[in-house]
């Protein structure tokens, strides 16, 4: 199933965040711009939009209980926040770990309803 391709591809991405986030809170590291920024955050972007292509209509028809438009949305802002603020290791953490695991749970149940609903075909 693609959504739940996407879905665990968006995961993914949130753990990269949180990674490259705890590398440049113990050792800030000099970064390009455009080099190294850039293509992290483009692919963050492109992750999101990918997932939220599914799962917008995913979630408006199946309906999954504690899950709506609005969480898979801000599940999403919060990946494309997330990849831009790994880089300043000085952010502050306890925002960005609200953000990364806010994004996490909301993203497994998305995956494990999926995962379920497979399984019982």
């Amino acid at each position: 199933m693609e959504l739940l391709i996407r879905t665990e591809q968006l995961l993914l991405q949130n753990e990269k965040n949180w990674e490259l986030y705890l590398s440049n809170r113990e050792e800030e590291k000099p970064f390009d711009f455009y080099k190294d920024m850039k293509p992290f955050v483009d692919e963050a972007k492109r992750c999101a939009d990918d997932f939220l292509e599914l799962a917008i209509p995913w979630v408006n028809t199946e309906r999954p209980p504690y899950l709506g438009e609005l969480q898979l949305r801000q599940a999403c802002d919060n990946v494309q926040m997330t990849a831009v603020s790994a880089f300043n290791g000085r952010s502050f953490y306890k925002h960005f770990l609200d953000h990364y695991q806010s994004t996490k749970y909301t993203l497994t149940r998305v995956r494990d309803f999926l995962k379920r609903k497979e399984e019982s075909m």
